[in-house]
């Protein structure tokens, strides 16, 4: 499903590339492959989001700087997944619209085995005190990549690739390309890159309308589009022999459909939920809305430098602001340490902090953000999102990968991390007694993730 957690998706892409990356680095010989393998097994505390993620990562040198690589990856996620709706003191029920939506498709394809999966996960009751989480959330992702590179003359290096991105409601197509030429006897190198990407959302159950009611659940279309152009300079100095420094200046765009089409807001009345005049004895949630347009600017210096004869010390920062309000900061530091001949370790350590999106609202106040008059609902707003995605928090990784390299090119690794959040945003006053009293509305999340890499020449 489209709500997959962006932060998920990045920790994904941080646990599996920490791995390929540095793998991707060595030079293969001619006429052969390099084979970089892995299996990330990732899973959420409080029975959120599991996931499996195999990787396989081909890269074949011709020779003359030439080479290709190609990448395919398969997520494999299930589990439970924040709805929205505010935590409170009373039961809640939800009728949910992935599930229902594909019931619905089941009945009409006559497909028995979804129809038995999905026929009861429609609705789900939520106790008093838990977070509303969404029971329903299942998907598989398959992505494939390639990219060539290619020498342009004595200085300069051309890169050039693409990926199909394909998830049962989103699917993507992108390309890229990048040209880096060097100064200063290779000393220096000066890169600009940039990557148009095309996504196409289809939820279950259709778009449904922006602040709309969650139980009618009136949509306007099957199916949306988004565009993102992102725009990269950066700059690579080799200060000695021990010490080397990359600056980033990041640059992007993106326009279309940016909500997500499950997620939903609560409507409050003086820390009460406010009951659907629509739909006697249920609660009344909205659909949220976010902007149709994003812009983001980041910053980022990374250092790696010799320790001795075979240690690494890695440190990074990244700085990234946008037109929505988010503000972060991200400090990522590896010490490679090479205990042997045939083991090496890697303590890992990454801070993360960011700001909340301008319209982030842990839910909706009838009377300011909204009006309810019976049946009728007035927003006084255009934009608002309960997505924790989106809210003020900071979040520590720590974590260890232990190397065993064998013969020349082959290696067997295994990495642990550990993720956690902390709540960063000033908590909204309500009555004592009221549905909402003495509840945290944002949720920390708590992860954790183990992979196993396997690296041979084929």
């Amino acid at each position: 499903m489209q709500l997959k957690d962006k932060q998920l998706g990045t920790r994904l892409a941080l646990a599996t590339t920490a791995l390929l990356g540095i793998q991707g680095q060595v030079q293969a010989g001619d006429g052969d492959w390099l084979v970089s393998t892995a299996v990330l097994s990732y899973s959420e505390s409080d029975g959120r989001v599991q996931a499996v993620e195999p990787v396989l990562n081909l890269t074949r040198d011709f020779g003359d700087e030439r080479s290709l690589n190609l990448r395919l990856v398969y997520d494999s996620l299930t589990g439970s997944s924040p709805n929205g709706a505010a935590r409170a003191n009373v039961v809640q029920t939800f009728t949910s619209a992935s599930a229902a939506g594909r019931k619905s498709r089941a009945e009409e394809e006559g497909d028995d085995d979804e129809l038995e999966e999905y026929g009861d996960r429609g609705s789900y009751s939520i106790a008093p005190g838990d977070l509303p989480l969404d029971p329903s959330f299942q998907d598989s992702r398959t992505v494939f990549s390639a990219g060539w590179t290619q020498p342009l003359g004595d200085v300069y290096k051309l890169n050039l690739g693409g990926a199909l991105s394909s998830e049962g409601d989103f699917s993507s197509i992108s390309i890229n390309a990048a040209i880096a030429r060097d100064f200063n006897s290779k000393n220096t190198t000066v890169s600009l890159g940039t990557n148009l990407e095309f996504d196409t959302i289809k939820p279950e159950g259709g778009l449904p309308d922006a602040f709309s009611s969650y139980a009618s659940h009136d949509t306007s279309a099957a199916e949306d589009t988004k565009q993102v152009a992102d725009l990269m300079l950066g700059v690579t100095q080799v200060i000695n022999r021990r010490w080397i420094t990359q600056f980033n200046l990041g640059l992007s765009q993106s326009s279309g459909y940016q909500s997500d089409p499950y997620k939903i807001l609560s409507v409050v009345d003086n820390g009460n939920l406010v009951a659907d005049a629509a739909n006697p004895g249920d609660y009344l949630y909205l659909f949220e809305n976010r902007p149709e347009d994003r812009q983001k600017v980041s910053l980022y210096w990374q250092n790696k430098v010799a320790i001795g004869s075979d240690d690494v010390i890695d440190i990074g920062y990244r700085y990234m602001t946008d037109d929505w309000g988010v503000n972060s900061h991200t400090l990522d530091l590896t010490y490679h340490w090479q205990a042997g001949e045939h083991v090496y370790f890697e303590p890992h350590y990454r801070y993360y902090e960011q700001t909340a999106a301008d319209f982030y609202k842990p839910y909706l106040v009838n009377g300011e953000d909204v009006s309810v008059y019976g049946l009728y609902v007035d927003p006084h707003i255009s934009e608002a999102s309960s997505d924790p995605r989106l809210a003020a928090f900071s979040a520590n990784t720590y974590g260890l990968k232990v190397g065993f390299p064998m013969r020349q090119d082959e290696e067997i690794s295994v990495r642990v991390e550990y993720y956690q959040q902390q709540d960063n945003n000033t908590a909204p006053a309500v009555p004592e007694g009221s549905d909402l009293y003495g509840q945290q509305q944002f949720s920390p999340l708590k992860a954790s993730w183990v992979q196993v890499g396997y690296r041979f020449r084929w």
